[in-house]
């Protein structure tokens, strides 16, 4: 009863500052198009009253976040495909508070990511590349082809992924959402364009989603939200969920949630780089041409002669590529450590970071690397940092990924052990996906094996 009647006062708050905002131009006529600039971190948090079977049985309180880097579009293609107009993101997401289970909540430190890729277009639909669940909405809002004025009304179709039991099986649900244009306003001191949304579940029968939960059999309910979209960019900065809906599995049990779903979307702080540059340099090669106006991918890939990669080009995220503006700089000078731009951030690359074999176990010839790291970090103390583990190419590729993220997580406690914050640290393992020199050589393979941390920006 007591979270009952707290959720209920939440909820009257967030809706009296939701709806609050004086309109502050009712333009005649409005194009809404989606053109985000830069990277950005996605913001859900959750808070549903549960109830099974129609017994209460609980406050459900989970968050998720995440760091959303812009990519470049793939560089084969051709100067006038039309995806070249779509904003190309890589997207870490974590579980910052998982569901609460009597009144603990899970520990924070270090965030082993989940990896997302996808893009969006100039109307706002998302296209998913790389499909883990996350984002859990997609092409939300979607905006018309016509300019708007107050008051017009449009429909579009959208896609939620929602995993109602924690399962860790996610079932992507198609929903056909009514937006109305309420008009222009200033929200946090920027001007704001708000919308109006309202769809009802609908999924089962013909409807289903035959990679997600297939215990899952229906969901009904309905959803009212009400979006801030930057007039700027077209970016939501703000959506307010209210839901109400049922789900009903195979075995006959029924999942009732009903509460908010809020999302929010934050910009991270810019970074002094008068201050980090200086200090980057006295531990590492600078080279930082600018890689986010570059179409291509800010790594350069060397050709793995490997018998099984021989003639290849690298297959990253983005497509097939063999050129960036970032060198490939294998010189031992200042460390063997390489500080690069690219679209997400300043990258310093440490090479040839030595573990034991087949271990996440640093040596201790690592440790004065780590302090100098660690020092150039906690001069930007309000930043996100994303650890990304490499490992060269070796015969079994079975342990390669699970491997790198376990060495970039040990990275980033070693560098928290040294005073950086824990809870600013996003890891990522890449395995042997990601070469920057041929596997056949041991200076290639130095070069490949590395960890790399991006300042996120």
């Amino acid at each position: 009863m007591f979270y009952m009647k707290t959720f209920s006062v939440i909820l009257l708050l967030a809706a009296s500052l939701l709806f609050a905002g004086p309109v502050f131009g009712q333009t005649s006529q409005v194009h809404l198009t989606y053109h985000g600039k830069g990277g950005y971190s996605l913001v859900e948090r959750t808070n549903l009253l549960r109830y099974v079977n129609g017994k209460y049985t609980g406050l459900t309180s989970r968050e998720v976040r995440s760091f959303i880097s812009p990519e470049a579009c793939p560089a084969d293609l051709l100067p006038d495909d039309p995806l070249r107009k779509e904003r190309w993101y890589d997207g870490s997401f974590y579980v910052l508070e998982a569901t609460k289970r009597n009144g603990a909540n899970a520990a924070q430190g270090i965030h082993d990511s989940i990896p997302s890729e996808f893009r969006i277009s100039q109307e706002g639909r998302v296209t998913m590349i790389e499909d883990r669940g996350y984002p859990s909405f997609r092409s939300f809002p979607t905006f018309p082809e016509e300019s708007l004025k107050p008051g017009d009304e449009w429909s579009a179709f959208a896609e939620r992924s929602v995993d109602p039991l924690n399962k860790g099986i996610f079932t992507r649900m198609e929903m056909l959402v009514l937006y109305t244009f309420a008009g222009e306003e200033i929200y946090h001191e920027k001007e704001v364009y708000r919308l109006h949304a309202s769809w009802q579940t609908s999924y089962g029968g013909s409807h289903i989603d035959p990679s997600g939960d297939m215990d899952l059999v229906r969901a009904q309910g309905g959803h009212k939200a009400e979006i801030i979209v930057l007039k700027e960019t077209g970016e939501a900065i703000l959506v307010q969920d209210q839901v109400d809906e049922t789900f009903v599995f195979s075995d006959k049990s029924q999942v009732r949630f009903k509460g908010t779903i809020s999302l929010f979307t934050e910009f991270p702080p810019a970074v002094e780089r008068e201050k980090i540059i200086p200090a980057l340099n006295r531990i590492a090669m600078v080279n930082t041409a600018s890689a986010k106006e570059s179409s291509a991918l800010s790594y350069t890939i060397v050709p793995d002669t490997t018998p099984e990669k021989a003639g290849g080009t690298f297959e990253g995220k983005s497509g097939s590529s063999s050129g960036g503006k970032s060198a490939v700089i294998s010189s031992a000078k200042k460390k063997n450590m390489v500080v690069e731009e690219t679209p997400a951030g300043l990258r310093l690359s440490v090479r040839d970071i030595r573990f034991k074999p087949d271990s996440d176990e640093i040596l201790s010839s690592e440790y004065q690397r780590l302090d100098e790291i660690a020092s150039v970090l906690k001069l930007v103390p309000n930043s996100q940092f994303l650890v990304e583990g490499h490992t060269a190419r070796a015969g079994d590729r079975t342990n390669e990924k699970p491997l790198s993220q376990k060495r970039a997580r040990k990275v980033s406690e070693e560098l928290a052990k040294r005073g950086v914050s824990q809870a600013s640290f996003i890891v990522r393992g890449w395995g042997s996906d990601r070469p920057l020199a041929a596997n056949d050589t041991e200076e290639g393979r130095a070069i490949n094996r590395r960890v790399e941390i991006t300042i996120l920006e």
